[in-house]
């Protein structure tokens, strides 16, 4: 899509432009923001400012003639305005925003304010400042990268390639507030680099994956309507979604209701992470534990508790069955570190973004931040690769598995697990143990274990993260015909689950 940046200033702007635009501080900056995004109109949509100018240039084209320019005047002077209905000093923030329903909760979402505290803040008048104010508009804009700060107080317009760019979603917006200019930009570059047929397999590519990425609802939209619209689509349409020749399934087992709840945790986390600050998030959490039965008839026996959660959201993950929050903070045991959140297991209506100067973020969260080492995915991501699993924060242990020939053959051998998930021969893996495994006992163990076993068998190895969910299912997938043989503690608890599952079947006069 176009990358002008000067879009953002052709229609009303978002609660995310706003925030972006204050670098993710738009709960202690909303008038600064308002500011931002009219001065920045009157620069780069409007024209009306020679490509080098003073405050005082701007000024008179921000203020009506009635309105004071005595740099001596306080802020008292300009509660009510200048008296002058007409000027702009008299706009309330809410005649830029026109805000809805759905505004107001985004922009409560992003500042943590309450309902009132909300309706205030949108009564409040951007312009109705000292002119003291504006200058460090002009100077903090600079900062920016907005225009280039010049000796004695002059400032120069930049070239529009030179702008900040803004993230690519942003331009999305609310999914229940796109405007017709966002979709005419959409459909602008469809047109122009899809044939029909290619926008079809897109169409019905996209329809699945927005299950787990929300933000392309809007593409989807574009799509549609750039096929409506053309000569005959609508039956080829019409047949294409009626016929499809390939299924895509993707696991994901949340009711509808469930599903839009999680959508909306989603889309404001990636609104979130757009800011230029990103920021801390605080919300309540059901904690489920289970409590194996001492008789191995019964079933295991779950209770759970809600705690309020405060930690950095880092990076989403889409894990076969739902959505995982990656974050570092304070986690439900009450420890500073990392842990993987379930969306769906969040309780509170929606998260509640924390400015930095909160007294509810962790200290150490601040000395990171203020150090520059907060965590950053390029970091999961480093660490997902070291190791299979998603519990990226736990020690990696080597897992050793064996499997028949011909199960093998058919359902293990030129498929992808992970980059350490290898072949290894049965005579190397003495000598693999000797140089992973550093507790002779439990070394000693699986040595006696392996001599027991078939030389004409497979094995494999990887380097796994032993308690993630994700290593334990795929390991009962593998059953019967997988036998893990380390790490001793997981082949313990296989052999834990399949026993509970034996008793459950046999016959109970036995």
């Amino acid at each position: 899509m176009s990358s002008d940046i000067t879009a953002i200033f052709q229609i009303a702007p978002t609660v995310q432009i706003l925030h972006w635009l204050v670098q993710g501080n738009l709960a202690s900056s909303m008038s600064r923001a308002a500011r931002f995004w009219v001065i920045l109109g009157i620069i780069y949509r409007d024209r009306l400012l020679p490509d080098l100018f003073r405050y005082p240039d701007l000024r008179d084209r921000l203020y009506s003639q009635q309105h004071p320019t005595s740099e001596k005047l306080k802020a008292e002077s300009f509660v009510n305005g200048c008296g002058d209905r007409h000027c702009i000093c008299a706009k309330s923030l809410t005649h830029w925003l026109h805000p809805t329903d759905v505004m107001r909760s985004q922009l409560q979402s992003l500042t943590g304010f309450d309902q009132q505290q909300c309706e205030i803040e949108l009564t409040q008048l951007p312009f109705a400042t000292v002119h003291r104010s504006l200058r460090g508009d002009l100077e903090k804009l600079a900062q920016l990268g907005w225009l280039k700060a010049l000796p004695r107080g002059e400032f120069q317009i930049l070239s529009v390639d030179l702008l900040p760019q803004l993230p690519s979603d942003i331009y999305l917006g609310s999914i229940n507030e796109r405007s017709p200019s966002q979709l005419k930009m959409a459909n602008s570059w469809l047109s122009q680099n899809l044939s029909r047929q290619q926008a079809l397999d897109l169409l019905v590519a996209l329809d699945t994956l927005s299950m787990v990425q929300p933000n392309l609802e809007l593409l989807l939209d574009s799509l549609s309507e750039l096929l409506i619209a053309e000569q005959d689509s609508d039956r080829l349409l019409s047949k294409h979604q009626n016929l499809p020749h390939t299924f895509v399934n993707l696991d994901y087992i949340l009711p509808p209701e469930v599903q839009d709840r999680v959508d909306d945790y989603h889309k404001q986390l990636e609104d979130l992470w757009h800011t230029a600050d990103s920021g801390v998030i605080q919300f309540d959490y059901e904690i489920v534990k289970s409590d194996s039965g001492i008789n191995p008839t019964d079933f295991s026996r779950f209770s759970s508790q809600i705690k309020q959660i405060t930690v950095y959201p880092v990076c989403i993950h889409y894990l076969r069955r739902a959505k995982y929050l990656s974050a570092y903070g304070i986690d439900p045991d009450g420890n500073m570190t990392w842990h993987n959140y379930r969306l769906d297991r969040i309780t509170s209506e929606s998260l509640k973004i924390l400015a930095w100067g909160d007294h509810a973020i962790p200290k150490y969260l601040k000395q990171l931040r203020n150090s520059g080492k907060l965590p950053t995915s390029q970091a999961v991501e480093i660490e997902l690769r070291k190791a299979w699993g998603f519990k990226f924060y736990e020690e990696p242990q080597l897992l050793l598995i064996r499997f028949s020939e011909d199960f093998a053959r058919w359902y293990v051998d030129n498929t992808v697990r992970h980059p350490t998930f290898k072949s290894v021969p049965y005579p190397k893996i003495t000598s693999l143990l000797q140089k992973t495994v550093s507790s002779d006992h439990e070394r000693d163990a699986i040595l006696a274990i392996v001599e027991q076993r078939n030389p004409s068998d497979r094995y494999y190895q990887a380097w796994i993260r032993p308690n993630d969910i994700n290593i334990i299912q795929r390991l009962r997938d593998w059953r019967p015909n997988g036998e893990v043989l380390a790490p001793i503690s997981l082949r313990q608890r296989m052999v834990d689950e399949a026993t509970q599952e034996l008793m459950h079947y046999l016959p109970h006069w036995r």
